[in-house]
């Protein structure tokens, strides 16, 4: 959350796109640093319904699959036409397997400007070092994207409070 907090402040982005809202939590928390700045919005992306909600008025939350067509078309609708113009920043924290990681990546990532970022949650999971049995998933995705993408790189700067459960998952926009 110190890295998120220090993002935000960094950045000032027009909007804050996560998925895997849960219970609302994170939107909440990341509301209240918006609010702190004076500046943008949250809106949260998840499959499941969820009742009760917290209601805050900088959050917005979308029901659906994050990577559907349909829903980056509403996604679109609400940052800006096509993306290009947005400026976000992106936390993709569905926990998913790597090709869904990858492809909620690759929908998310033309949000995102240069000196913004792509947050990758989850990567500790597989193995890296917490639960061996959860199988490829956000770790294997970065490492994938960091293979075939040059315009995003690791910014090991926001783990340096050395507890996150996103270790190599701070991916700033470069070019």
């Amino acid at each position: 959350l110190l890295a998120y907090q220090e993002i935000i402040h960094r950045v000032r982005p027009d909007w804050i796109i996560e998925t895997g809202t849960n219970g609302g939590g994170r939107a909440q928390f990341l509301a209240s640093i918006l609010d702190l700045v004076g500046h943008g919005r949250v809106l949260s992306i998840d499959s499941r319904h969820f009742d009760d909600l917290p209601e805050h008025p900088r959050v917005m939350y979308l029901e659906g699959r994050a990577h559907d067509d349909e829903v980056l078309d509403r996604v679109r609708a609400i940052v800006g036409a096509d993306g290009a113009d947005a400026n976000a920043f992106v936390i993709l924290g569905t926990r998913g397997a790597q090709r869904r990681m990858a492809r909620e990546f690759e929908a998310y990532s033309p949000f995102v400007p240069v000196g913004s970022y792509v947050v990758m949650e989850h990567t500790v999971l597989n193995g890296y070092p917490v639960d061996a049995s959860f199988g490829p998933g956000p770790f294997e995705a970065v490492r994938r994207i960091m293979n075939l993408r040059g315009d995003f790189a690791p910014d090991s700067t926001l783990e340096r409070h050395a507890l996150t459960f996103n270790p190599g998952g701070f991916l700033k926009r470069t070019s």
